[in-house]
This record gives C-alpha cells, structure tokens and sequence, in this order.
C-alpha cells in the first residue's frame, strides 16, 4: 500500500508529461527557412554591449569582469559576407573602452586567410592562426573563437546539400525535462587528419508555429569534446532599407547571445555576453576593419602574438596524410 501511495505521489509532482507538437517538418524545410533568413543579409553593422568574464574552473566563480548591460554600448559588429557561403566572410567585434582606445578585437580576415584574437583588457596578447587549418587536430582553442561567434549570429547559412560533405543531419530531442527541438548536426571533414567528425550541434524551437529559431549552439574539437556553447535569443529585424533590392521581409537575428567557453572536463572558464541593438545591412564602412595585421595595437609585445597552428603544413591537394 505504502509503495502504491508514493509512486501516486511522485507522478503527481512530476506531473504529466508536455504533449509533443503536432507537425514536424522536414530537414530540408528547416534547412530551407534558416538559409533563406540567411541569404538575405549580405551585410551587417550593429552595436554591441558586451560583457566578458573568466572564471575559476574548480570554484566555478568568476574572477574577472569588463562591460555590463547597464552601460552604453561598447562594441561594434561588423560583418560583410564572401561570394561563397560556406566559405570565409570578414567578420570582426570590437571592444571599446572609449571612440580612441579599443580593448579588443576578435574577427576573421578574408584578404589575409586568419582568425584572430586580441586583447588588453587584462593581458595584453594576441592569437591567430590559418581558416584552413581551423578546427585541425592539436591547434589549440583561440580564448574567444571567431568562427564560433560567426555561427551564433544565424545569419550565416548551413550546407543545403545532404550528400556532400560538408553537411547537416537532424535528430529530434523528446525529451520533457528539456525544450522539445530540432537537432542539427554539422559534419565535416577536419584539416590535416581527413577525418569526418561533428563540428557543432544546433537546436532549433520545435513547434506548429513559424518561425523555427536557433537558440542553442554546442561546439565540438577534434576529440569530440565540447569547447564551446551558446545560447541566443530575443530574435529582431535587422533594417534591410539601405539596399539597392531589399527583401520583401526584413530578417532577423538574434540580439541576446551568451556564449561560454570550456575546459576538458567540460568546466566553465570563460563567457562573454552579447547584446545587439541597431542592425542595419548598410555597406558604408570599410572591410580593411576586420584585417588583424593592420589593426593589431603597437603595444601588444611580439613573443604574445602567438600563431596557434605555426609548424602545421597543409597537404598538398590530392595526398592524404
């Protein structure tokens, strides 16, 4: 009687499990929708609040701290996009403490080939390294990565073809305790090792409702483990005005972004939060302000501007190594 009265009693805590929606629409549809969204910002200039903190991974409290969403913003965003989509776009965020001194710049350079990272807000130092060497085996994890921050924007598309690598696959999460969503998973091959591994997993909303927005990212390095994972949300218009044939409807993206970095036991060591406000495609500014070399403070000594892929050769075209 006693083990009928409380399994009784955990279903009714528990409760009843939430129903699943009624529809679910195909990979090639949620694909579709998002790459749609996508394509029609070939541009972007936004300002940014931003907030980065480091924290102690045993402790897991935070010992260091810039920015807040209290003050004015303090960064810029800009990104102008390369002809290839899945190839490589100029990109760069720039922290500021005031106009005339800037504290950081994470970004990504077509003209020169690199991603990078600097900043003097506790250190002063900068790392970089090859887009085509990016996610090889053995290069370490720049502190806040580029490449990930361009993913997180949703405004850069996804592989629309399913038999080529790169690609997407989806898997569907049903579970209650967590929000019903779409999965994404995003499938290449490594440089260097050929290896086909997972790069990112993408969850979108999961309802009979358009639209199906992102609003979690977890990232993976060659060894499978997660280094990286953000959460976006409060999806809003970006003016699409300025362009010579803007879209019927202008797209959105997300402004409230928090990303957080990770150690190998999957430790919090860092965050950085986003907020995102005054989105225009305008094409007024110039794209030499997403170069590293040119940009980079004449105060950040030599031996700390680290090249994290230096030594590593690519294969010639044709040679598996």
């Amino acid at each position: 009687m006693w083990l009928a009265l409380l399994a009784a009693l955990a279903i009714g805590l528990s409760g009843c499990p939430r129903p699943l929606p009624k529809t679910q629409v195909s990979l090639d549809t949620l694909v579709g929708e998002y790459n749609a969204n996508a394509a029609a910002v070939p541009r972007l200039w936004a300002r940014v609040k931003v907030r980065a903190a480091k924290y102690d991974p045993l402790t897991g409290l935070e010992t260091r701290s810039h920015g807040s969403r209290l003050l004015p913003p303090n960064g810029l965003l800009l990104l102008s996009k390369g002809k290839n989509p899945l190839g490589t776009h100029n990109f760069v965020l720039i922290v500021r403490e005031t106009l005339a001194h800037e504290l950081a710049r994470v970004g990504v350079s077509r003209d020169e080939g690199v991603y990078y990272m600097w900043q003097r807000m506790w250190e002063k130092e900068a790392q970089w390294g090859r887009v085509e060497l990016a996610g090889a085996p053995n290069i370490p994890q720049l502190p806040i990565d580029p490449l990930g921050l361009l993913a997180v924007l949703a405004v850069c598309q996804l592989p629309g073809d399913f038999t080529h690598l790169p690609t997407v696959a989806l898997t569907m999460n049903t579970r209650p305790s967590e929000q019903y969503a779409y999965v994404l998973t995003y499938v290449d091959r490594r440089p260097i090792s050929r290896q086909i591994g997972f790069r990112r997993e993408l969850h979108f909303v999961w309802h009979d409702e358009k639209p199906r927005r992102l609003f979690r990212i977890n990232f993976f390095d060659s060894r499978g483990r997660r280094v990286m994972a953000a959460n976006v949300g409060d999806y809003r218009p970006i003016d699409v005005s300025t362009m010579e044939d803007p879209p019927q409807h202008p797209p959105i993206m997300p402004t409230d972004i928090e990303i957080a970095w990770f150690d190998d036991q999957d430790r919090k060591t860092s965050k950085v939060h986003l907020w995102l406000s005054e989105m225009t495609a305008v094409e007024t500014w110039d794209v030499s302000q997403c170069r590293f070399k040119e940009n980079l403070p004449g105060d950040i000594p030599p031996e700390k501007v680290i090249q994290v892929d230096k030594g590593i050769v690519r294969p010639p075209k044709g040679v598996r190594k």
